[in-house]
């Protein structure tokens, strides 16, 4: 069976180029150590809701695999060619989804760079994906994360269809949809580019 083509999302300001894309499996192996020390990171696991065993750049890689065989969606990031961290699109059913995203590196977060992978993203979750609605679940202590969503025009959600998607009871739930996300603007979308990647040689 062919595979599905992967694609990504380019964009370029203010000098710097913030690249998003869905990584070949050579790719996935490169990044997976590092992603595995993000992840491990002890701020980042608390943010993430993560208490279970620290991960192996093995365990990243079934879980790309086990998200993509769900029919999910991860992208990885770069700046300038520098792995900033991951997001991906999961629970897609037909004009909905699940995002989560990951800034790794401590000294990288708190910059705006997670708002813009977000945006860059949340075009592709609309506009190639065609979804309506995107939703999102963060732990209450992680108010960096509700920030960022909330910069991108995210309400809070306690619909069933929202609820359904968290890991424990306690967890914030906040959808958008794609004429709201439309509404605010932030940022300049006409910059952001998306496209399908070149079949790998």
């Amino acid at each position: 069976m062919e595979k599905a083509r992967l694609w990504a999302v380019e964009w370029e300001q203010g000098g710097e180029k913030l690249t998003a894309f869905e990584p070949t499996d050579d790719e996935l192996r490169r990044a997976a150590p590092e992603l595995a020390a993000s992840y491990n990171d002890s701020h980042n696991r608390v943010m993430m809701g993560h208490d279970d065993e620290p991960h192996t750049a093995a365990d990243v890689i079934a879980y790309y695999e086990q998200l993509r065989t769900e029919g999910g969606r991860p992208f990885l990031l770069y700046m300038d060619g520098v792995l900033m961290g991951d997001a991906d699109f999961r629970n897609i059913e037909a004009s909905t989804g699940e995002f989560a995203i990951m800034i790794g590196g401590r000294a990288s977060q708190g910059r705006g760079l997670g708002t813009r992978f977000a945006l860059m993203l949340h075009l592709f979750g609309y506009e190639v994906l065609g979804l309506e609605r995107i939703y999102i679940s963060v732990i209450p202590a992680n108010a960096a994360s509700r920030r960022l969503f909330e910069k991108l025009g995210y309400q809070l959600d306690d619909s069933p269809a929202a609820r359904e998607l968290i890991d424990e009871e306690t967890d914030l739930t906040m959808s958008l949809a794609q004429s709201a996300f439309d509404r605010t603007r932030i940022g300049d979308h006409a910059a952001i580019r998306a496209f399908e990647r070149p079949p790998p040689v």
